[in-house]
């Protein structure tokens, strides 16, 4: 069963009230101090997640989530234990975050999803984070398993294959002495 639209906003509102920090009324935040959410010397990923981490950096703009830019086209979205998991039960907060990386990931078809979180019941948590998102229309191949995280759960949205760096292969290379990039010693 979807938790009704007022829950989810309500349990973001929970995020916000956690962090000490009311949330936004409309435009963008009072600048009070640090947030969790992306500073400007962050980068801001170019290409097809440009505009998917710009709404997330708004949404969760005074509360504990953070929304990071990645110099690979990557964004990540880290929320802390605290709001995440009880065990290997996700908490309400996740899930409001989860019903949004969602959206996103509809949004980019071909995007896919690196998920981490800490501690020993990893494997058990990003099963929990595959159904989750299964529940939510995200196929469990989009879902894969990151590098351990320290101390939050780490969501980085990943760029469809093909749009950042190109892999190099031997054919592709000028052959021995032609073209050389260096003079010879």
């Amino acid at each position: 069963m979807r938790p009704f639209p007022w829950l989810c906003l309500a349990c973001l509102a929970a995020l916000a009230g956690c962090a000490g920090v009311a949330p936004p009324a409309s435009g963008p935040p009072a600048s009070t101090g640090p947030t969790a959410t992306a500073r400007p010397s962050d980068p801001v990923p170019t290409g097809p997640l440009q505009a998917e981490s710009r709404w997330l950096s708004e949404l969760f703009a005074g509360t504990p989530v953070g929304v990071s830019g990645d110099a690979d086209g990557s964004v990540l979205v880290k929320v802390p234990m605290q709001h995440a998991f009880d065990a290997a039960q996700a908490r309400r907060p996740l899930v409001a975050v989860l019903d949004k990386v969602a959206q996103s990931l509809k949004r980019q078809p071909a995007a896919r999803l690196q998920a981490a979180t800490p501690g020993p019941a990893a494997a058990e948590r990003l099963a929990a984070l595959r159904s989750l998102l299964a529940e939510r229309g995200v196929g469990n191949w989009r879902v894969i398993a990151g590098p351990a995280a320290a101390d939050a759960v780490h969501l980085r949205l990943l760029p469809p294959p093909g749009t950042g760096l190109r892999r190099l292969d031997d054919a592709s290379l000028p052959a021995t002495g032609a073209g050389r990039i260096m003079p010879p010693r």
